[in-house]
């Protein structure tokens, strides 16, 4: 099967991830993506040097397959059903792009990483931002909580987050947040907006971070 012939979220190439860890100032000798999809972010990871070796945990076959030509080594399948095969020693970076709004219990899975990973392993974050004015404000005046085909409301989405509750749950299951976390924004806010607090909640599309093994 092509990347033609799975949905758009399988092929996308992450540009704001790949622009998030180029900030970083620094690369890393072994990283795994769980939830690489078709490999395109491991892919541009290896292509800008910002890794030397990437491998995967995908749950998609048929999106498995095709990630098994862009990285070292793809595992298929849900992440607790290949946990005990993944050498997780070996990784310096472990990435979770969009991936803990769709796991059951997602505090289990990062005390997981947090037991199995070396120390001084670093967990880079990405989930959509529920507090979202696209969210809010039907919520808020129609009493609308709608799930759509994609997106923050993603009827696969088991789980919702903002950024203080993002922070929350990895201080709980004992990682630190290193650095800024980082509002991702959809073009026409980044063309005139200026980052304050207050208004930052309700234009982020999604938050990623960089956080630390404490």
């Amino acid at each position: 099967m092509s990347a033609d012939d799975i949905s758009e979220y399988y092929v996308a190439d992450r540009k704001e991830i790949v622009e998030f860890l180029g900030g970083q100032g620094t690369s890393w000798a072994s990283t795994l993506d769980i939830g690489c999809a078709s490999g395109a972010l491991g892919r541009e990871l290896l292509r800008t040097g910002l890794t030397a070796a990437c491998d995967g945990i995908e749950l998609n076959a048929e999106a498995a397959a095709i990630a098994r030509g862009h990285l070292r080594q793809v595992w298929s399948g849900s992440l607790e059903a290949v946990a005990d095969r993944v050498p997780w020693q070996q990784y310096e970076l472990v990435m979770m792009a969009d991936v803990l709004e769709h796991l059951a219990d997602p505090w289990e899975a990062l005390l997981f990483l947090h037991r199995e990973t070396a120390p001084g392993c670093r967990l880079m974050l990405s989930v959509p931002n529920v507090r979202h004015y696209k969210v809010v404000l039907p919520l808020l005046l129609k009493g609308e909580f709608r799930y759509t085909d994609q997106g923050i409301m993603d009827r696969t989405h088991l789980h919702f987050f903002t950024r203080g509750s993002l922070a929350e749950m990895l201080a709980e299951c004992g990682w630190a947040i290193r650095g800024p976390m980082v509002p991702h924004m959809k073009s026409r806010f980044r063309r005139w907006y200026v980052p304050t607090r207050l208004v930052e909640p309700f234009v982020a599309v999604q938050y990623m971070l960089m956080a630390e093994k404490r």
